[in-house]
């Protein structure tokens, strides 16, 4: 779900002239697939029933455990998933449902030319991807309640830039991979986001921006955000390509084509939907998962690839270490479906940006056909976020309707039906995406890194580089599957 605040002046300077062609973006992703342990093995080519190979059992189905499942198969190992779901994807879902013919991302939506393993996996499975565009108009911004002039937006972006550049600077001597293990990292982990935009030589408007971006993009207050895991995201994502490259892409048949894809080449077999996890139990001679109907499963290790919010659910045995809560986000997105692309009548961007309930607004549909409805999302992040979702059904729509009215003058007209996608609610998901709080990169970053013995973890939230992202997920869980055939000698 999570989309960078870009500086309109910044992307426009950049994107056009160092997009990446369609010909390079193919042969970067077959580069990256090298890296991957499938690129070494068939999964086709593992016969089941062979019970002297490694048992892994892998417990939720979205893109971590996926990716995690297929590796492993692939270097020879017996992979089973569980997901308590009916489907597959965790918080990725394609919708197709909201306009005919169109597909709107209910949840991760963007893809970058940075994001290796997206790339990996998009050029083997022969996947396409639609190029997300800027258009020239100028972008509504509204703070404190005023709409900012033309002008005013091009002076405040223009300083958020000068504050990109030195976060850029600071990032480059991060260890993106263990920034835990980066020179000063404590004390870079210690210190806030907020500490930092305070300490900015910049206007009071430009520092509000600032922490409005990286409260939204981040989905926790700037107060609650480690500096450390701000900087390792900036040196996982390129450094200065971070900025303009991360949020260029989605696939052209919906994002969630990568967690189908992933399901069908490991088979019915392999995973069990609608099956939640009760248990973990660490023994002496194996691992056990036990299900809500009370069956039991043994292996030799077990991939725990679900939210951390949703941990509460399992009992752990023994328990896990007390200070093991990765700090979890809040997002809402709301998917409004209307008669046509309203902004250009009035001149301006869809990609908008406030203060209020909706952090940012762009174009749902982009790269889609032009013909017939488009969508217009909104997204919220942080505290707006856990507004939305307190605030009663009822009251959504008409709170939105009216939010939108105000960064685009006709839209009530213009709106046929919108679709809320509240991640919060969602009792499996119980949250957005992750990101490290002051002081937990350095303390819980190694143990998401090494797991508990021959428990492992993977997901967006043990991937300091990607967190948050699609490319998070899918190199958390194959950087993992490689670690453990490493270990097994496999």
């Amino acid at each position: 779900m999570k989309r960078i605040f870009l500086s309109k002046a910044l992307a426009a300077k950049n994107r056009n002239c160092e997009r990446l062609s369609r010909r390079e973006l193919f042969h970067l992703g077959f580069a990256s697939a090298a890296g991957l342990l499938s690129a070494r093995n068939s999964i086709v080519a593992q016969p089941l029933e062979l019970s002297s190979k490694p048992r892994v059992l892998v417990v939720g189905a979205g893109f971590a455990g996926l990716s995690c499942a297929y590796e492993l198969t692939s270097a020879g190992y017996d992979v089973k998933v569980f997901e308590a779901k009916r489907r597959v994807g965790g918080r990725v879902l394609s919708l197709k449902n909201l306009i005919p013919g169109k597909i709107v991302e209910g949840g991760g939506e963007l893809l970058g030319s940075n994001h290796p393993h997206v790339l990996a996996y998009a050029a083997k499975f022969g996947f396409e991807f639609l190029d997300i565009t800027e258009e020239a108009a100028a972008s509504p911004m509204i703070l404190d309640g005023r709409r900012l002039t033309k002008l005013e937006v091009e002076e405040v972006e223009s300083e958020c830039e000068s504050a990109y550049t030195l976060m850029t600077q600071e990032a480059r001597l991060v260890d993106a991979a263990k920034p835990w293990m980066t020179a000063d990292a404590r004390r870079l982990d210690l210190r806030s986001t907020a500490d930092w935009i305070t300490n900015l030589e910049i206007s009071k408007l430009a520092k509000k921006l600032l922490t409005l971006q990286f409260t939204v993009d981040n989905a926790v207050a700037t107060e609650r955000q480690s500096y450390l895991g701000n900087l390792a995201q900036v040196k996982g994502g390129g450094l200065e390509r971070y900025w303009i490259d991360t949020e260029l892409y989605r696939l052209k048949d919906g994002n969630q084509q990568f967690a189908l894809r992933l399901a069908s080449e490991l088979g019915d077999q392999r995973i069990q939907l609608d099956c939640p996890i009760c248990k973990i139990i660490s023994t002496k001679t194996a691992m056990v998962a036990i299900d809500a109907a009370g069956n039991r499963y043994e292996a030799d290790d077990i991939v725990l690839a679900t939210p951390p919010s949703t941990w509460s659910k399992i009992q752990f045995t023994p328990e896990l270490p007390k200070i093991l809560v990765p700090q979890m986000g809040s997002n809402v997105k709301y998917l409004s479906a209307i008669k046509e692309p309203l902004w250009r009548n009035i001149q301006c961007s869809p990609d908008a940006t406030t203060d209020g309930d909706i952090g940012q607004t762009w174009h749902g549909t982009d790269g889609q056909s032009e013909e017939g409805l488009v969508a217009l999302i909104a997204f919220s992040g942080g505290p707006a976020a856990e507004a939305i979702h307190q605030r009663a059904v009822a009251d959504r729509q008409p709170a939105y309707t009216k939010a939108f009215e105000e960064l685009f003058p006709g839209y009530t007209q213009h709106f046929v039906r919108g679709q809320m996608m509240d991640w919060i609610a969602d009792p499996w998901t119980q949250a957005g995406y992750s990101f490290p709080a002051p002081g937990q990169v350095t303390t819980i970053g190694p143990i998401l890194h090494g797991g508990l013995e021959r428990l492992n973890f993977a997901g967006e939230h043990c991937c300091y580089q990607f967190v948050g992202y699609m490319e998070g997920a899918l190199h958390s869980g194959a950087s993992l599957a490689r670690r453990i055939a490493q270990r097994d000698g496999m």
